[in-house]
């Protein structure tokens, strides 16, 4: 019997939480690009401080909300792809983070 290659026996949940961790990796980044950035009074990073006593905390908690969320919705819209698609998904997801982060540090910093 020959396997469906639009799943690759991946589950629902693997193939919607593989997406929302991509997601997350590069709102990730942007939430770390916006914490510094804007320093100062009123700042992102002094809102986050004040909402949860560490701007770490908050940080964790906003990026673990995304993926907590964004898999339960992708889980709902049945997404079909193979695992080679799931794979090259999150090695973007966090290369593009990555990118971000170093090209802000890079050129910011």
């Amino acid at each position: 019997m020959n396997p469906n290659p639009e799943t690759s026996g991946l589950s629902k949940s693997a193939r919607a939480f593989g997406v929302a961790l991509a997601l997350a990796s590069v709102v990730n980044a942007l939430l770390v690009i916006a914490k510094e950035s804007n320093k100062g009074k009123n700042s992102v990073m002094d809102w986050m401080k004040n909402l949860t006593g560490h701007h770490w905390i908050t940080h964790a908690v906003v990026i673990l909300g995304i993926f907590l969320i964004s898999g339960w919705i992708f889980s709902r819209l049945n997404l079909r792809f193979t695992a080679g698609k799931l794979i090259a998904a999150l090695v973007s997801g966090v290369a593009v983070a990555g990118a971000i982060i170093l090209g802000f540090y890079l050129i910011a910093d």
